[in-house]
């Protein structure tokens, strides 16, 4: 059995490119971006009758984030940062994730791997930075990667994946295993 190709001609698209704009967010949530950079500009919405005080005020504003030609979402999964050996940060503590965040922020991603069995992935960086990411539980989608032409990488806990249009609905399109019967 041999991991999908998938894996690697979708990262091998962003090998040798610095990530920047790389951030914490909600929980486990790590994002980078790589990349020519372009803006995403959400205009304000009038929000619904019975939406908070807070909604309207938030959707009341146009909202502009930078964006890469790719997205890597390191979603819900725990993982780890090391750098020259030693564990630098982790996804449990948010200033251990402000760091790794700092850490990782202007690195080439230079190598992806998978271990299909334990579906621990591997990102390797040019500046000795390595990011691991392991499921958290059975179910949940670990990592995305969004690409240019809205195109998205998705890898479950369970060991699937789903390569797809960004713009389709979650429970659309069909959940492949990773490994696939050698040629």
């Amino acid at each position: 059995m041999t991991v999908a190709s998938i894996f690697e001609r979708a990262f091998r698209s962003i090998y040798g490119k610095p990530c920047w704009c790389v951030r914490p967010g909600y929980g486990s949530f790590l994002t980078m971006e790589f990349g020519a950079p372009r803006l995403k500009i959400r205009e304000p919405i009038v929000a619904s009758k019975g939406s908070s005080a807070k909604v309207r005020k938030a959707l009341a504003r146009r909202n502009v984030v930078p964006h890469g030609d790719w997205h890597l979402w390191i979603y819900c999964c725990d993982w780890q940062l090391f750098s020259k050996g030693k564990r630098i940060a982790n996804s449990s503590r948010r200033v251990s994730m402000r760091r790794a965040a700092d850490v990782l922020n202007g690195q080439k991603l230079i190598r992806f791997s998978i271990s299909p069995r334990k579906i621990l992935c591997t990102f390797e960086f040019d500046l000795g930075a390595i990011l691991t990411t392991r499921p958290f539980d059975r179910k949940s989608e670990q990592w995305l990667l969004y690409g240019p032409r809205h195109r998205v990488l998705v890898l479950r806990a369970d060991g699937r994946y789903k390569y797809d249009s960004s713009h389709a609905p979650e429970n659309i399109g069909r959940w492949k295993p990773i490994q696939t019967r050698a040629s």
